[in-house]
């Protein structure tokens, strides 16, 4: 457990990073009592943590009774996850809790882009120039930008996003990680256990359903449902094809939500995002749009706190909890918009462009 420390002003600020639970709680505990100053308050600075469990709840209760109340305890850049994990628990009555002013000017070096709805126009089925203008010129300052999108490289290579150089893309929700010349660096394929099952519903044609490998995608059969769904969404339709035992990174099902929710129940290792009434993911539960970009962030020598997505939609949640800046989409979901740290103007009113005007990344 790596944790940074310095004294600023009156309190010794300890920043541990990653998840402190059951597998690092005991040394998260002999950190912080081999960082401890006597007489010192004490602030958690929690911008590079991304989860803490009961286990490291424990410990922070073992350390106020310890220090008892001449010594203050506080708690700043705490994330949505944590935060939710404080009040359910009863800790933002015992911790002072510092909310980040919202005219902090934040060190970021990556931004993480959604396709749908986000980068492209549902109306237009094209990037807005104010994009593309807002990205080249967060680009020229050396802030990298990423694609991160449920899309398979096949069908992403057709869209119209061409006119920007991305530095990277984290196709399939995060499972398959590329870089900037395309070439994948991590994976996270679905375990062979769970593909069992998940061919076994292939097989079975009861539902329209896509399996998806590396190179390869590939439906069971096509229906109006699946058509209706992929025009919506300016996709295409996979080949029809059987299973070659290779390795699988994603499923898509095209169903309503009566049957999602058999699917969630039927799949143990596996979580389930809608992208559409009628169109879900189904990914490995290590993986996700999170999951790819610490991947990203690991390669590239970034930290979470330095991060920030855009994102519309339901698949977009852990990817803008997990940023170090969430940016909801003024055209996103109602429940995205509520847990995002800002909400910036539709896609079709520059969005992304008064985003990136409104924290300083790029001037007019």
């Amino acid at each position: 457990m790596k944790l940074d420390k310095e004294i600023r002003n009156d309190y010794l600020i300890l920043k541990p990073y990653g998840r402190i639970d059951s597998n690092t709680s005991n040394e998260f505990e002999q950190a912080v009592q081999q960082a401890i100053e006597p007489g010192m308050n004490i602030e958690f600075d929690f911008r590079e943590v991304v989860y803490i469990s009961s286990s490291g709840l424990r410990v922070l209760l073992t350390l106020k009774k310890l220090l008892g109340n001449q010594i203050n305890i506080r708690f700043s850049h705490v994330n949505d996850v944590i935060m939710d994990v404080f009040e359910m628990t009863g800790f933002t009555d015992l911790f002072e809790i510092l909310r980040v002013s919202d005219d902090e000017v934040p060190d970021t070096r990556v931004i993480f882009f959604d396709i749908d709805g986000t980068l492209l126009s549902h109306s237009t089925g094209r990037i807005p120039e104010s994009t593309i203008r807002a990205i080249k010129k967060v680009q020229e300052t050396g802030v990298k930008c990423v694609i991160a999108t449920g899309r398979d490289l096949v069908e992403m290579e057709k869209l119209p996003i061409h006119d920007i150089d991305f530095d990277g893309y984290l196709t399939l929700n995060g499972n398959i990680c590329l870089d900037k010349d395309k070439k994948m660096f991590a994976g996270n394929e679905i375990a062979p256990d769970e593909v069992e099952v998940l061919v076994n519903i292939f097989k079975a044609g009861k539902i329209p359903f896509v399996l998806i490998g590396k190179e390869k995608r590939y439906i069971n059969y096509v229906d109006d449902v699946v058509i209706q769904t992929q025009l919506s969404t300016h996709g295409t339709i996979p080949d029809i094809g059987e299973y070659q035992g290779e390795k699988i990174y994603q499923c898509l099902a095209f169903v309503n939500k009566e049957v999602r929710r058999k699917l969630d129940d039927l799949l143990d290792k596996c979580v389930i995002t809608s992208w559409n009434d009628t169109g879900i993911d189904i990914i490995a539960k290590t993986g996700g749009k999170d999951a790819g970009i610490q991947k990203f962030l690991d390669k590239e020598n970034i930290t979470r706190s330095q991060t920030m997505a855009f994102g519309d939609g339901e698949n977009d949640m852990a990817m803008l909890r997990f940023a170090g800046i969430g940016v909801a989409m003024g055209n996103g979901s109602d429940l995205l918009k509520q847990k995002a740290d800002y909400v910036t103007a539709s896609v079709d009113d520059d969005g992304i462009e008064k985003a990136l005007l409104h924290f300083g990344l790029i001037t007019e």
